[in-house]
């Protein structure tokens, strides 16, 4: 008697031979494993030498065909800078580039992913087939690994073209091939990716989290920055993940009421009314990570690509009053819940999370796929790399700190300020990345108070920080800016550095890491009108890669005779982390947060001794975001 594997196979070879009438080929799958026959396919991409930028209207069926493109561009071994864009922002690419329109491929998804195979692959005996967006975006990194092209109800005649012997077929389609894999659901398609990566030794460990509905042609109102979820593609592709996907728009009026000023009211009522939408993101974020665990896989980064409507925060429900200061915080919004794989625990402390997380998202998709190019070739940046004439010379051995909380504290009790003496954090910050091989400038804005002052004027120096690497900003902050000391003889005078004059005073032509200590400064729950008026996409057209700041406000203040906290000794840590030590840069911060709180978490005000956190320390790790790929590495030794 055959076995019931080889009865398995036989049927699945036969079936196809009759449907096509082609040779026999190589079997994929066996009792839904993948073998490693599946590489005898021949597939054959057309060779490219230039960064592709795709643009396409506000249509789900252009934004599906988008996705499709990937695996043109990206591959298991060599990859492809390609941007998209849907032609609501205006950038200036200065790599060299082809346009693509996506409208002039064809009138529906079926006919422009057809075109795409036909114009990038010479042959693709193996491909990917599916029915909508969604899949698409499952399929993505799948197919990026094979080489395989992405189509929407392949023809005969296109089958023929690229001589098609076996289509993975994730949703209704029946290609007329001689094998044809089924993955009806979204867990068989990172089944068959997973097994897929162990027929080359490669380990997965990286998660992309999106919403795909927020290019739903009837979209909800609720959505606040479109389109971003296609970003999930090459990120998806680049990194191999496995591609989490959900309807998670939350309600934006109670979200954004939810941002809450420090010594907001309590409204118990509205955080009940938001806690389904974000539970079911750590549902589903748990549910990837716990089945990339399960299958051999080592989850170690997830990124959430998407709007904080579309992809909402976790809101920890801390409860805060700080002695100290006479004030209050309540809701914390984090991302580190979501990077926990633990369902027992109610965030009202900070817990360590076991993932680093990142947020993908900026004002538009070709901002973010911006970033994410610069990200992927980061390296093509540095001396000898293809894009290393782009970039400002010596750009990766410089550093800045400006010192935004630093002029005023003289009107508040304090000592004068003089660049020559810098505060905590300042001086330990500037130590740690001088201390790394970095040239650190530390730098005062010039006090408006006092003519004779030398330093430059606060505009100036936003606008010449553009060719460094790291950027460190010690302020205040506030919902819709951060706010920077500038001194006024007495007057307190301060200047707001808002997503309008981020983006019109500061350029950052080197892929650079920035760093924020301010409170609000990563606040995206706040009723501001315009996206432009957010700091955290503001920051990303200015060109930044890596953008850490706090949501909420944070437990510390910096001049000599305040107290101290953990907000501040994390800074520290995290440049240490990611220069010292060439640590990708959400563990770099994941670990700068853990340590700084261990060190402060049970300290109690002592008068006079620097220190006030009672319980006021628990906002300080979890509010702090990180806006980029958690897995990029700036050390130079990366």
């Amino acid at each position: 008697m055959r076995p019931r594997w080889l009865m398995a196979s036989i049927a699945l070879v036969v079936t196809g031979m009759l449907a096509s009438g082609c040779a026999k080929a190589p079997t994929p799958v066996i009792e839904g494993k993948v073998q490693p026959g599946i590489w005898d396919y021949q597939n054959v991409k057309q060779t490219r030498e230039k960064a592709l930028l795709a643009e396409l209207d506000r249509k789900q069926w252009q934004a599906l065909t988008a996705a499709c493109l990937t695996p043109a561009f990206f591959g298991r071994e060599q990859s492809t800078p390609l941007l998209f864009s849907d032609r609501t922002e205006k950038r200036a690419l200065e790599i060299p580039h082809e346009t693509l329109s996506i409208e002039s491929l064809g009138g529906d998804a079926a006919a422009a992913t057809a075109a795409i195979a036909t114009r990038y692959w010479q042959k693709a005996e193996l491909l990917f087939a599916v029915d909508n967006y969604e899949q698409a975006l499952w399929a993505v990194p799948a197919a990026s690994f094979l080489e395989a092209p992405i189509l929407v109800a392949p023809t005969r005649a296109t089958l023929s073209q690229l001589d098609a012997r076996c289509a993975i077929v994730i949703g209704t389609a029946k290609p007329p091939v001689a094998e044809v894999v089924n993955l009806p659901t979204k867990e068989d398609v990172w089944r068959f990716q997973l097994d897929l990566y162990q027929t080359k030794a490669h380990t997965c460990d990286y998660i992309v989290m999106t919403n795909p509905h927020d290019t739903d042609d009837n979209l909800n109102p609720n959505v606040q920055w479109p389109y971003l979820s296609l970003a999930s593609a090459p990120l998806a592709a680049y990194r191999k993940a496995l591609v989490q996907t959900g309807d998670y728009t939350g309600d934006r009026e109670r979200l954004h009421a939810l941002g809450g000023a420090p010594g907001a009211a309590e409204d118990r009522a509205k955080y009940e009314f938001v806690k389904p939408t974000f539970t079911k993101v750590k549902d589903e974020s748990y549910a990837v990570e716990k089945f990339l665990a399960d299958h051999g896989g080592n989850p170690e980064y997830i990124a959430f690509v998407g709007g904080s409507i579309e992809l909402p925060f976790y809101i920890c429900d801390i409860q805060v009053l700080w002695t100290y200061w006479d004030c209050e915080q309540h809701y914390v919004p984090a991302e580190t819940p979501y990077a926990t794989m633990r369902t027992d625990v109610d965030f009202t402390r900070f817990v360590k999370p076991d993932l680093a997380p990142g947020r993908i998202m900026g004002d538009g998709i070709l901002d973010v796929t911006w970033m994410l190019m610069r990200t992927f070739w980061y390296r093509e940046f540095l001396p000898g790399g293809e894009y290393a004439s782009l970039a400002p010379a010596e750009w990766e051995r410089k550093a800045v700190l400006i010192d935004g909380h630093r002029l005023n504290q003289p009107e508040a009790g304090g000592p004068p300020a003089s660049p020559d003496e810098p505060f905590h954090p300042a001086q330990e910050i500037v130590d740690t990345i001088s201390g790394a091989g970095y040239e650190t400038d530390y730098l005062v804005p010039r006090d408006v108070g006092r003519p004779a002052d030398k330093n430059q004027p606060i505009e100036k120096l936003l606008g010449a920080i553009g060719d460094r690497l790291a950027v460190q900003f010690v302020a205040h902050g506030d919902p819709p800016f951060m706010r920077i000391e500038i001194g006024g003889g007495g007057a307190g005078q301060s200047y707001h550095a808002t997503g309008p004059k981020i983006r019109q005073l500061m350029e950052f032509d080197a892929p650079a890491a920035v760093y924020v200590i301010g409170c609000n400064t990563a606040a995206l729950y706040a009723s501001l009108g315009s996206n432009e008026e957010y700091i955290p996409p503001s920051m990303v057209d200015a060109g930044a890669v890596t953008y850490i700041a706090p949501h909420t406000c944070q437990s510390v203040c910096f001049w000599r005779y305040a107290p101290q906290g953990p907000a501040s000794i994390q800074t520290v840590y995290f440049w240490e982390n990611a220069l010292a030590r060439n640590m990708p840069v959400g563990k770099a911060l994941n670990e700068a947060k853990w340590r700084a709180y261990q060190e402060w978490k049970d300290k109690q005000y002592e008068p006079n001794r620097g220190r006030d956190t009672d319980n006021a320390v628990e906002p300080d790790g979890p509010t702090v975001l990180l806006f980029g790929d958690p897995a990029l590495q700036i050390g130079k030794a990366g």
